[in-house]
Formats: structure tokens, C-alpha cells, sequence
């Protein structure tokens, strides 16, 4: 295996273990590698196909992030909302934020 599928290859493997900044590096390696010219024409087709991969786990990846980020922005504003009593049947708030001033 050539340095640079040896790259792409240890690039998917970070992204499937969730390190980014790991995964950017060997990337930005690879990169340089081709920049440079040192990669074999007999290497560009199995690249080729890697990189799709990799563009396929980055886009799923960037989809779980935003799934993520939209529940718990649900949760949060749902919880705003949330209020519990407690034995005696009292009201007990739990603010989340800072109360807003109203100006009638």
C-alpha cells in the first residue's frame, strides 16, 4: 500500500472512531501528497474510491451533528416549559434562562 492510500485509509479509520482533527491531518497530508505529484497512476482509481468514502462518512457524519444539535435544541425549548409540583401540590419552576422583561 502506497503512503498515500496508507493516508486515506487511516483517515476513514479516524473518522469512523469520531477523531476529526485526527482524520483532517492525514487528509491535509494526502493533500500535500498530491500537490507534490508523488502519486502513482496506478493508486489514483483506489484513491478516487476512498475519497468518496470518506466524503460519505464526513456527510453522515455532519448530518448526525446537525440531528443532534436540532433535539437538543427541541429538548431545551420544551423544557422551558416544564414545570413540576412538588408534594403539596406548589408549583416548583426550574427557569432554564434568565426570565425576559416584558414591556407592556
Amino acid at each position: 500500500m502506497t503512503k498515500s492510500l496508507y493516508l486515506l485509509e487511516q483517515a476513514r479509520e479516524d473518522l469512523l472512531a469520531f477523531e476529526a482533527e485526527s482524520a483532517l491531518e492525514r487528509i491535509t497530508d494526502f493533500q500535500e501528497l498530491v500537490r507534490s505529484g508523488s502519486i502513482s497512476k496506478d493508486c489514483v482509481g483506489k484513491g478516487a474510491e476512498m475519497l468518496r468514502d470518506i466524503l460519505s462518512l464526513a456527510g453522515a457524519a455532519r448530518d448526525g451533528v446537525a440531528a443532534a444539535q436540532r433535539q437538543l435544541a427541541e429538548i431545551a425549548a420544551l423544557s422551558r416549559h416544564l414545570n413540576t409540583y412538588d408534594r403539596q401540590g406548589r408549583k416548583i419552576g426550574n427557569p432554564i434562562a434568565p426570565p425576559r422583561e416584558r414591556r407592556f
